[in-house]
């Protein structure tokens, strides 16, 4: 990861709010924030054991795209964790001053970390979320 990316969008990653759409409700993820509440609803709803990651496959390399590209890069990615994930759900991330679209997204829980950061890497993704069981959300810097 290029130290001049990292500086300029680790701040607005971190501003973000990943939001996890289960079936029982919308619970919100924070950069370096541990939510034992949202920790439980993960456990008992994703059948979590391990570890979570966020991925989006929109705005490659934090450049805004088209709404058309973002959709045919959102519904490539769909079609990757339909495929190979069995424990998947809806994921949005919000920049909470509306500055920047929201960017649809998974959570993939328990995951294979390499086939992970292999999707974010594929579709120019900066970074991603994750967290294990017990730990706050963190960024994931991929090097692509």
């Amino acid at each position: 990861m290029n130290d001049t990316v990292r500086s300029r969008w680790e701040s607005v990653y971190r501003k973000t709010e990943y939001k996890v759409m289960l079936d029982e409700g919308t619970i919100t993820l924070r950069i370096g924030q541990y939510d034992a509440e949202a920790e439980r609803q993960l456990r008992e709803h994703t059948n979590l054991k391990r570890e979570w990651y966020i991925i989006t496959p929109c705005n490659p390399r934090s450049e805004q795209a088209r709404a058309e590209l973002n959709l045919y890069y959102f519904n490539e990615l769909r079609y990757e964790v339909e495929t190979r994930s069995g424990n998947w759900f809806q994921a949005l991330n919000c920049d909470p001053s509306a500055e920047w679209p929201d960017e649809p997204g998974f959570l993939l829980a328990d995951a294979d970390r390499v086939w992970v950061m292999d999707l974010g890497e594929r579709f120019y993704q900066n970074a991603l979320v994750t967290a294990k069981i017990g730990e706050a959300p963190r960024l994931l810097w991929l090097n692509n």
